[in-house]
């Protein structure tokens, strides 16, 4: 089965006096499995604000370059985990769109079958009120939308965060 891992950051940050002041930097490893981990490789980009749910573990461990603290023990590291089961974009720094591309889909049979001319697999959802598309406006949620927008563009290989209205502050 497919792993994919990265490590994510997290900075506690607060006020004080009109002052803005970092805390210490908290970096977990998250282990995305299966069709999560294609899924992070294909929408994910480095410092996209995420939303992580899942199974924290931890482990430590004595470095070998044999540090020690001030009162002579020696360092231990601690190494946390996430093993997740759900990852998402944290929409509290910037509203983001969303898209489902049709996608190869596998009958009973297990034969691959694309999408029939007129049939869509999804559509498109806004993240400001109602969309200004009509074509693209939300039906049954049952894959029955006809989508007037053109195809996207072939991946060239760069990936990139989409979103609307205002950057995303990092």
């Amino acid at each position: 089965m497919k792993l994919v891992t990265f490590r994510m950051a997290s900075t506690p940050r607060w006020n004080t006096d009109g002052e803005w002041k970092d805390g210490g930097t908290l970096f977990i490893d998250v282990q995305c499995w299966g069709r999560l981990g294609d899924h992070v490789m294909s929408s994910v980009v480095r410092g996209a604000p995420l939303v992580i749910a899942g199974r924290m573990t931890s482990y430590s461990f004595k470095p070998e370059d044999g540090q020690k603290r001030a009162d002579g023990e020696p360092f231990t590291e601690t190494i946390w985990r996430v093993t997740a089961s759900n990852v998402g974009l944290d929409l509290s720094h910037s509203p983001s769109t969303w898209s489902l591309r049709d996608k190869v889909r596998e009958n009973p049979n297990g034969d691959a079958k694309k999408p029939a001319p007129g049939e869509s697999t999804g559509g498109y959802a806004t993240a400001l009120g109602e969309p200004s598309d009509p074509a693209a406006a939300p039906t049954s949620g049952l894959g029955d939308a006809q989508d007037a927008r053109p195809p996207a563009e072939p991946d060239d290989g760069e990936r990139e965060l989409t979103s609307v209205g205002h950057d995303t502050p990092f």
